[in-house]
Parts: structure tokens; sequence; C-alpha cells
């Protein structure tokens, strides 16, 4: 059983972020961390937390991949919100389209992640937090779309006139 994540200050967060050689020395002896960012999530009070961690198919030290993930927090956060993935096919499709576009990202056991070389970890870091912020944007501008296509066929079909979505 891996051991407990170490949870990283703001001071080494921005450090992580520069590229510090000695956080990155120890993800690649294995070690775990846990940053509760600045951000929040939609509906929440809760930081988003970003893990670090050896990537799954890393194997033993020297790592050579590390994994960055939300926790499971982004899928909670939506289906709190009620846009359950399991349900809305089309938001499960549009969020597993997004997080495919950024280069070594995916969603597996309900958790948001990225792999990362280790020297690049910093960067990488950067591109998860937009990427997260880019899903979290899609709850708003799918829906706002679904609404604006619904009002458009609605004033050109005649019996849509009275249907409200619920």
């Amino acid at each position: 059983m891996p051991a407990e994540p170490r949870d990283l200050t703001y001071p080494q967060l921005l450090a992580l972020f520069g590229g510090d050689v000695d956080l990155r020395l120890l993800l690649t002896a294995g070690e775990r961390f846990r940053i509760a960012t600045p951000f929040v999530y939609p509906g929440r009070q809760e930081p988003m937390v970003v893990h670090l961690a050896p990537a799954p198919e890393s194997g033993r030290p020297p790592i050579k991949s590390i994994r960055i993930s939300d926790g499971g927090g982004l899928i909670r956060c939506l289906a709190e919100q009620g846009m359950d993935l399991d349900v809305a096919m089309v938001l499960s499709k549009t969020v597993f389209h997004a997080v495919k576009q950024v280069e070594g990202a995916g969603i597996i056991g309900g958790e948001v992640y990225m792999d990362s070389a280790p020297d690049k970890v910093g960067g990488a870091v950067w591109r998860f937090l937009q990427l997260m912020s880019e899903v979290i944007g899609l709850r708003h501008a799918k829906y706002k779309d679904a609404l604006l296509q619904l009002e458009r066929r609605r004033s050109h079909e005649p019996g849509m006139g009275s249907w409200r979505p619920t």
C-alpha cells in the first residue's frame, strides 16, 4: 500500500512550478504529493486538490512518469451540479473529448489525470490546472449552447412553443 501523500505548501507549489530540482528528485524516488490549490470547485468551498504520484506503469524508482490527478474531485463536482456523466451522454462525451485533446491526459476510475516526464512536471501542473478550468467551463458553455439551439428550434417548429426543458 502506497505511503500517504505529503502535503505541499504554496511556496513549495511555486517551487515545483519553477522546476525545483529537490522536489523533482523526491518525485522520481517515488514520493507522493498532495497540493491544495488556491482554486475552488463551483458550488463548493473546497479547494481543488492536485495529486502527484508515480504513474502506474512507471515501475520502480527512478520513476520515469509522474501522474498528476484531481483525486476524483472534478467528476464529483460535476455530479453535484446536476451533471452526472453516467446519465448525461452529451456532457460525458464532451468532457471526455476535452480531456483527450490534452497530450498525456485521460479519465480513469472517476479521476482526471495527466502523465508527465519528471523534468516537465512543473509546466504539466499548469496545463493540468488549465484543463480542469476548461472542463469546469464546459458546464456553462454546453448547456447555454443547448438552450440557444432549443430556442431557435422552438421559434421555427410548430408544437415546440410551450415545451420547456426540465
